[in-house]
């Protein structure tokens, strides 16, 4: 049969291809395509938004039907290019990876470091000897403040566990206010240990409240800076010269075997505390001191500018302070 007749008679008649034989005609690709494939909704392609460029062939233009673009395939770098990377998706079980911790960082706040000293204090160990990023997860996320008797409660706590632990290595005694508080001890000799009895704020009258805290204790050596907050108070210039004769008197009651290192009070750029009162009181101090058989230490004249006052390399506030500042100090707490 003429092929051309066939595919007449489909057109026309729709009717089904007759076989003269038994065994099926040859297909064409376009036949296979037909059988294969299942008639899909065609779109309209006469819309504007379906395919603007292509108005005229709508039948309402007067132009043909519309045909149906082909369809592209999608490649296979194209999808590829929209899955997530490895690091967007989570291997099960893989756990998180932990901040680096500094070993470097030190408190900085009162509540920081009196938290860092309990928790040495709490696992059996001493401030002094531990780096403080041991227990930085815990007084970094110290923000309340302890109050005065927080304090005293840990200086008597850690002077009790000094003393049973005292023949370890010789002993130091830090006695003092907020400048000895702070007092690095990361470049202080290691082959001692370092007992810091100081508390900030407090006036020399209440250091003589707390001297019996480490009265078990049996220092070497007893260093002692005081005053400087009673004559920021406004508490007279004799009163101060009297509170640290009894400190000194009681401190070599305690402990005759100990030496005793009385520092002068450090100057100031503070207005409410003159350079002629700190002079008077430290002559006085270095007199007692003499007389006391102590060892007196003018750090005065080595803190001080050409006007008196502080120098402000040396301080963060005008009366703390800084880096520098303890550097110049601690030259001399090694030295006595």
């Amino acid at each position: 049969m003429d092929i051309w007749l066939l595919a007449a008679q489909l057109a026309l008649g729709g009717g089904a291809l007759p076989l003269e034989r038994e065994e099926k005609a040859p297909l064409h690709r376009s036949d296979v395509a037909n059988a294969v494939l299942p008639s899909l909704p065609s779109p309209n392609l006469c819309s504007p938004a379906a395919s603007p460029n292509n108005v005229e062939a709508c039948p309402m233009n007067g132009g043909g039907v519309a045909t149906a673009a082909p369809v592209q395939p999608r490649s296979m770098s194209a999808a590829a290019a929209r899955w997530p990377s490895p690091e967007q998706v989570m291997t099960p079980g893989r756990r998180p990876t932990l901040p680096q911790v500094d070993p470097s960082a030190r408190p900085v706040t009162g509540a920081q470091l009196y938290q860092f000293r309990t928790a040495a204090l709490q696992a059996g160990e001493l401030y002094a000897q531990v780096a403080p990023y041991r227990y930085i997860t815990r007084w970094q996320r110290a923000f309340v403040s302890p109050t005065h008797s927080d304090w005293q409660s840990l200086l008597a706590a850690e002077a009790a566990a000094m003393a049973r632990r005292q023949r370890q290595a010789p002993l130091t005694v830090m006695v003092g206010d907020s400048l000895a508080l702070w007092l690095p001890v990361d470049e202080l000799p290691t082959d001692q240990l370092w007992l810091n009895q100081s508390i900030s704020g407090e006036t020399t009258t209440h250091m003589l409240g707390r001297l019996h805290y480490f009265a078990d204790t049996q220092p070497q050596t007893i260093h002692l800076m005081a005053g400087i907050n009673d004559l920021k108070a406004g508490v007279p210039e004799t009163e101060v010269v009297d509170n640290l004769y009894r400190m000194m008197t009681r401190l070599q009651q305690q402990h005759p075997q100990s030496r005793l290192v009385v520092y002068s009070i450090l100057p100031t750029r503070l207005q409410e505390v003159s350079s002629d009162r700190i002079q008077r009181v430290n002559q006085r101090l270095a007199a007692l001191a003499v007389h006391q058989g102590a060892t007196y230490v003018d750090l005065y004249t080595t803190f001080s500018d050409r006007q008196g006052l502080l120098r402000v390399d040396l301080t963060t506030d005008g009366l703390h302070l800084s880096s520098r500042g303890y550097t110049l100090w601690q030259a001399a707490l090694v030295s006595y």
